[in-house]
C-alpha cells in the first residue's frame, strides 16, 4: 500500500490556455489526456488541469479537491477512509483513468484517491 504520486488539480475556466502556462512553467508536454463527468483533464507534471465541457457544474465536485493521491492499492485505502473519513464525497467508481473515491479526511483535506489503469 503505497501513494505514489501526489498531484495538484488546477480547476480553470479558461482550459487550453492554462494548460499552455503549465507546460511552459515546468517545461514538460501533457502525458495523459481525458474526460468524464462533464469536464475534461490534462496532466502535465504534477499538475491536472481541470475544465469544464458541459458547463462549470460539471467542476464543482474537482474544485473541493486539494490533492490527488495516485496509489498502488486503491482497495486498501478504502478500507481504511471508508471508516476514518469525516465524509464520502464519491465511494469508489470508475473514470477513464482508473478506479478512485473522493474522501473529506478528519484533517479537513478533500482528496481523490486514484489507481490508474495500467496498474
Amino acid at each position: 500500500m503505497e501513494i505514489k504520486i501526489v498531484l495538484l488539480p488546477i480547476v480553470t475556466n479558461d482550459f487550453e490556455d492554462t494548460v499552455a502556462f503549465y507546460r511552459k512553467i515546468t517545461g514538460k508536454d501533457v502525458s495523459l489526456s481525458a474526460a468524464h463527468d462533464g469536464y475534461q483533464l490534462s496532466l502535465v507534471d504534477h499538475f491536472v488541469i481541470l475544465g469544464a465541457v458541459d458547463g462549470p457544474e460539471a467542476l464543482e465536485i474537482p474544485s473541493l479537491v486539494n490533492a490527488i493521491f495516485v496509489v498502488d492499492d486503491l482497495e486498501a485505502f478504502w478500507k481504511i477512509l471508508e471508516k476514518e473519513s469525516k465524509r464520502i464525497i464519491i465511494p469508489v467508481n470508475r473514470v477513464s483513468t482508473g478506479l478512485r473515491f473522493i474522501v473529506e479526511q478528519k484533517d479537513g483535506k478533500v482528496i481523490e484517491y486514484l489507481q490508474l489503469n495500467d496498474n
